[in-house]
């Protein structure tokens, strides 16, 4: 006897693709929805996407172009996209970064009035040294850093090129540095993750004031989140 005669026929039915896609997961990506690792207490207010980014990104050591492709999968990496409310989707940066929707809002810029903000990245050097951002930074007419009192920079101060503020490559994989010769912005050694504990406490109410400030005057800058102060908050206010 043959031997296919020894075979059951199989049903044509069975043979069909199956209606579903099958997936083909990015390591990285699986890694993220396990989990990924950030806190809340690392930011202060006021913190742009940037400085975010640069956190998160160094936190979970991810890398540039991901990180970016991550925030929009549409874009080039390597041209990425501005960091404005109306470009930028809130709904899947929560999902990405895990924060609160209020600190991303606050995190981003509004481009409702053409020519309000910088489009170079500005910092102040002493804020950068702490693993530093503020959105503050980057309206025009904002030109010293309420905390420091310092002049805000554009130019590097090794090359004297700018860095464009835009969230692709280039920045996102030199964290507080030049993007042309990757000198530092900062006066000496860079405390990436945890801004909180390097900031003097006068010098963090002097950002929350301005921007409450600014929050006041207009709606380009939201207000500042306030959390209820706790007696370790004041053991430590004590102890500076």
């Amino acid at each position: 006897m043959p031997p296919d005669a020894c075979l059951r026929r199989r049903n044509p039915a069975a043979l069909k693709p199956p209606r579903f896609p099958i997936l083909a997961f990015d390591e990285r990506e699986l890694r993220l929805a396990l989990g990924s690792v950030f806190n809340l207490k690392w930011l202060m207010p006021g913190e742009s996407l940037v400085s975010i980014l640069w956190k998160f990104g160094c936190a979970n050591a991810l890398a540039a172009d991901f990180l970016v492709q991550l925030i929009d999968p549409d874009i080039d990496p390597s041209v990425g996209v501005a960091p404005v409310r109306e470009v930028v989707n809130l709904m899947r940066l929560r999902r990405l970064l895990r924060l609160p929707e209020n600190v991303l809002h606050a995190s981003l810029l509004d481009s409702a009035v053409p020519g309000r903000y910088h489009p170079a990245f500005r910092y102040c050097r002493q804020c950068a040294a702490h693993g530093y951002h503020s959105v503050l930074y980057q309206l025009n007419d904002e030109d010293r850093c309420p905390a420091h009192r310092q002049s805000l920079e554009t130019r590097c101060l090794h090359c004297g090129e700018e860095t464009p503020y835009v969230v692709n490559t280039s920045l996102v994989e030199a964290p507080f540095r030049c993007v042309s010769c990757h000198s530092h912005f900062s006066y000496g050694r860079l405390s990436l993750l945890s801004t909180t504990p390097a900031m003097r406490r006068r010098d963090r109410a002097a950002i929350s004031h301005r921007l409450r400030v600014r929050s006041d005057e207009n709606m380009d800058v939201p207000r500042p989140e306030q959390r209820p102060r706790s007696p370790v908050d004041d053991l430590r206010a004590m102890k500076r």
